[in-house]
């Protein structure tokens, strides 16, 4: 499939993070299909465009996704896809795309996820979409009964095989969910492990969560948070631990930040980093707590060979310290405050002496019943770095505010506002930015259940001089939930103008509508589907990229023999006429399964699908592929 068909589902409306004189404009990304079943795949698809002066050469920049799952409203890591390195250079105004697949743990069933997509050039995040959902098609799970030491989950082993090389892609997925209770303490473990002939044993998610009287330890795929200029969300496979007695607290952790990976002819390689660090928080009073941090990351010089001297990559290392400060007054009130000193090392292996860097950050948040506000500002100089903190970017003051008002259960008001400027030194040899994101949205709830959802988003960017940068985005979005008894209909409505004032890119005009919907017709029948339709007009050369989506599950119980068969297919095609990159492509997904309930704990699946490409312009990049699977899963 080619990336041109990413031009799926325009999702403008995603707030990001720009910097530098790299910089890149979203134009859509979407998890497909949505819903998904549980054991199979998602792809999120991405599309940008490079909206800064210089050309993404190939090897420079690479992809990678993060999947969380919500827990107590708050997105909680999960997993992260393998990272992707796009064999194309992107020159300013092109666009850039790329496809990272997730394999949906079986053990997920019945939840709703968040993924983010991230792009990294040279090291830093170029660009960062916010968080966006899709939905796992729910599956039944009995919960054990209740003892004095409890255990219990689900276990589920799995065989696939596919038709493409000769049926020789022989893969066996190995996925537990178990909950528990030892003694005083409680404990979460989740794995997904995938065995291939080249590879016995890949650990896609391993995570252990242990809560005890002495503190909560976190081993596997962990996301932890110190400080937002220091260590912010940074996912890692390591460990943490947290503590809190009297009025002391305590946070320790250390893990991989990155992964090694080889270089290649095209691809200058990555070095293994590692990051390990700790918090200390004393209460001072009851609203006022005091915090000291200190984070080290360090790349591994010998993770990866290095046998020519034309790769200049260098392992790095930076050092974050510093304090903050928490204060809660007025009962509504609280002022948050953080100060960090860094220093970066570009080159381990030289001699010369560290940079040294400071920012600060400060917030103040205002809640009561009805309102909530919130206004930060936070300024990061040229020469800070925080290798654990990748979405702090340096030479950079950013202001920003929030507003929440709600007036009743079923109403409700938001706003915010963010603006930042770079090149806070004034330097000639620079080109200094602004940019500026406003978002106005409201809830709306009618009847008891529907809900109405309106937003607009206008985000500009002004270099200076104006002719190196300065563009504007305007981003409308509607949306609406109905449930009808058991049923439920979602449909949506989105339109999306970017206009570049240098004509370094070509003006985008986007369009987006979708249906999707959940029926239960009966007891044992029960159906979802779901269509996607995506315009993006280039007003420059009167190109267009047009994409189709349709998505439909079928599933039917018998009881009586302890069985269900469960049947979707997904169908998409995409039409290009642009003249650098035409396409016209279809692709049509057909699955089927097979569940016998052979015990109250057992259960096995049989599965088979296929999968056909067309190509309407080459023949030759047609391709189809049959699949075949067996499952067997065990709950105690």
């Amino acid at each position: 499939m080619r990336l041109t068909k990413l031009a799926l589902l325009l999702c403008l409306s995603f707030p990001l993070r720009l910097w530098g004189e790299d910089s890149a404009s979203l134009q859509f990304t979407v998890a497909a299909p949505d819903p998904v079943v549980a054991g199979e795949n998602v792809k999120f698809q991405t599309l940008t465009v490079n909206t800064g002066a210089t050309q993404w050469e190939k090897g420079s920049y690479y992809w990678v996704a993060e999947v969380y799952t919500i827990e107590n409203e708050e997105p909680r890591f999960l997993a992260q896809t393998e990272p992707v390195t796009p064999a194309e250079s992107v020159p300013p105004g092109g666009a850039g795309g790329v496809q990272l697949v997730f394999t949906v743990p079986d053990t997920f069933s019945g939840r709703r996820l968040l993924y983010r997509v991230i792009l990294i050039k040279d090291g830093r995040r170029l660009l960062e979409t916010d968080f966006k959902g899709f939905q796992v098609i729910e599956k039944k799970f009995t919960p054990p009964p209740p003892q004095d030491f409890r255990a219990g989950g689900d276990v589920s082993v799995t065989y696939k095989n596919s038709s493409t090389g000769g049926w020789d892609n022989h893969q066996v997925i190995t996925s537990a969910n178990i909950v528990g209770k030892v003694k005083r303490a409680s404990f979460l473990f989740n794995t997904y492990l995938v065995h291939t002939y080249s590879r016995p044993v890949t650990p896609t998610i391993v995570l252990l969560n242990l809560y005890a009287p002495w503190g909560n330890l976190s081993a596997g795929d962990i996301a932890p948070t110190l400080t937002p200029l220091s260590l912010d969300g940074q996912g890692m496979r390591g460990v943490s631990y947290e503590r809190q007695k009297n009025r002391w607290a305590f946070t320790g952790l250390v893990g991989r930040i990155v992964a090694p990976q080889e270089p290649t002819a095209s691809f200058s390689g990555r070095f293994a980093r590692y990051t390990g660090g700790g918090k200390a928080v004393y209460e001072l009073r009851p609203n006022l707590k005091l915090s000291l941090d200190y984070v080290l990351s360090k790349d591994d010089a010998f993770s990866i060979t290095i046998d020519t001297s034309a790769n200049i990559m260098k392992p790095q290392q930076s050092v974050v310290s510093g304090a903050s400060l928490e204060w809660k007054f007025l009962n509504a009130f609280t002022l948050n405050g953080e100060y960090q000193a860094s220093a970066f090392k570009a080159d381990l292996k030289s001699e010369a002496q560290a940079v040294r860097g400071t920012g600060y950050r400060q917030e103040l948040k205002y809640r009561s019943g009805l309102v909530g506000l919130k206004a930060g500002l936070s300024r990061v100089d040229a020469k800070f770095a925080s290798l654990a903190s990748p979405s702090v970017i340096p030479d950079r003051l950013t202001y920003d505010a929030e507003a929440g008002v709600y007036p009743a259960d079923w109403l409700s008001f938001s706003a915010a506002y963010n603006t930042y400027r770079d090149n806070l030194a004034n330097d000639p040899g620079k080109t200094a930015t602004t940019q500026t994101q406003t978002n106005l949205s409201n809830t709306l709830r009618l009847f008891g259940g529907s809900m109405l959802t309106t937003s607009m988003m206008t985000n500009t960017a002004l270099g200076k001089p104006a002719g190196v940068q300065d563009n504007r985005t305007n981003t409308l979005n509607v949306s609406l939930m109905q449930p009808i008894n058991v049923h439920t209909v979602n449909i949506s409505a989105q339109t999306s103008d970017f206009k570049d004032n240098t004509r370094l890119s070509h003006d985008l005009s986007s369009t987006l509508f979708s249906l999707s919907g959940s029926f239960r017709v009966s007891p044992r029948l029960s159906l979802s589907s779901g269509m996607v339709n995506s315009v993006t007009k280039d007003k420059i050369d009167a190109s267009s990229n047009k994409n189709n989506s349709f998505t439909g599950n079928i599933t039917y119980g018998i009881p009586r023999r302890a069985m269900a068969v469960q049947l979707w297919a997904t169908l998409s095609s995409n039409k290009n006429s642009s003249l650098v990159t035409p396409g016209d492509t279809s692709v049509m997904n057909l699955n089927l399964e097979t569940v016998w309930l052979k015990s109250r704990s057992s259960k096995f699946t049989f599965g088979v699908g296929s999968s056909a490409k067309t190509d309407n312009r080459n023949s030759a990049n047609n391709t189809s592929e049959i699949t075949f699977l067996t499952r067997l899963n065990y709950s105690f």
